[in-house]
């Protein structure tokens, strides 16, 4: 199951770099390509980049608790735009390798993404190897890099002082930051009460509290 999910997960991310084909450009100081020079558009005298990304979608809350490796609510207290260099896809299965079927691509011809990677503080670990007190980092498709915006249209950003979430998130190993197993079911807020809120219209509505939520993810890791 986890296996999967991760696999999915990962397929997101290489879809979304297909996506934004094309966007390779001149290299900077560092001699990374620019992902901004063509699929852009002005917006207010900016640049903007969209991206798009199929991402696994779940039928149920304990659908989405049931795969999730880790479940916690914290609040993020940094965050940074990266530029990632995705290996390019193999394999002949469409679902791991959007590229299936397709000519190989030539050495260096996979376009870079840019993500945003947040720094969480844990305020409580419902499922999962962290506790209270410790930090996380989580990736999102997207972000702002070198004066150029990249947006995912489904992705809505963790925001610094944005108050305190409550996340579903996939490992990807050790060193690695988690990321979100679907960036609208898997991400809420929590506001008075413990009260646990989507943050998008594809969010579940009646995850109830934090407490609710924990007894979610118990019953749904014991299926």
């Amino acid at each position: 199951m986890t296996s999967r999910r991760t696999t999915l997960a990962l397929s997101a991310v290489l879809v979304a770099a297909l996506g934004a084909a094309g966007c390779s450009g001149d290299s900077g100081k560092d001699g990374d390509k620019d992902p901004s020079r063509s699929g852009a558009e002005k917006a207010g005298g900016s640049k903007v980049v969209s991206y798009h990304a199929d991402y696994p979608e779940y039928g149920s809350l304990d659908a989405i608790a049931g795969e999730a490796d880790l479940v916690v609510t914290g609040q993020v207290v940094a965050s940074r735009s990266e530029l990632l260099k995705p290996a390019a896809p193999a394999g002949k299965d469409p679902a791991a390798n959007p590229r299936a079927g397709a000519p190989a691509a030539a050495p260096g011809e996979t376009d870079p993404l840019v993500v945003t990677v947040s720094t969480v503080k844990v305020a409580k670990s419902i499922a999962g190897g962290v506790k209270a007190g410790d930090t996380i980092e989580v990736s999102q498709l997207g972000g702002t890099y070198k004066g150029v915006t990249y947006k995912e249209e489904s992705t809505k950003h963790l925001a610094k002082g944005g108050g305190q979430y409550a996340l579903m998130l996939a490992s990807h190993g050790k060193g690695a930051p988690y990321d979100l197993l679907n960036p609208g079911q898997a991400m809420y807020t929590v506001g008075k009460g413990s009260a646990v809120q989507p943050v998008t219209g594809e969010g579940f509505a009646d995850v109830g509290t934090v407490d609710k939520l924990a007894k979610t993810v118990t019953r749904a890791k014991q299926k």
